[in-house]
């Protein structure tokens, strides 16, 4: 199983639950995606700094499926429209189950 994962932080002036449409838009239409999570960032952030906006994480079979997931023009269109609205960003990619 292959995790991916990704953060965002909202651009200034920028609205946060439009970034959650967005990528809320991607669950409907990628058949390789397994399982999915969407998050905004709660609470105060204490001394751990200035957290990320919001976090993504899906779940796919294996490599091939995220590159498909990657490489799938909705993903590709949603990620063209998303680009403003996004200060900066992340990702992460692992196999699940090695460390």
């Amino acid at each position: 199983m292959i995790r991916h994962v990704f953060l965002w932080k909202v651009a200034p002036g920028c609205d946060h639950d439009k970034v959650i449409e967005l990528l809320s838009r991607l669950s409907e239409q990628i058949p390789s995606l397994r399982s999915w999570e969407i998050g905004r960032h709660q609470g105060d952030p204490g001394d751990n700094g200035t957290p990320w906006d919001g976090l993504l994480i899906s779940d796919f079979d294996d490599w091939q499926g995220l590159q498909e997931y990657s490489d799938h023009p909705f993903h590709v269109e949603i990620v063209k429209e998303l680009k403003p609205l996004v200060a900066d960003r992340a990702v992460v990619d692992i196999e699940r189950g090695n460390v």
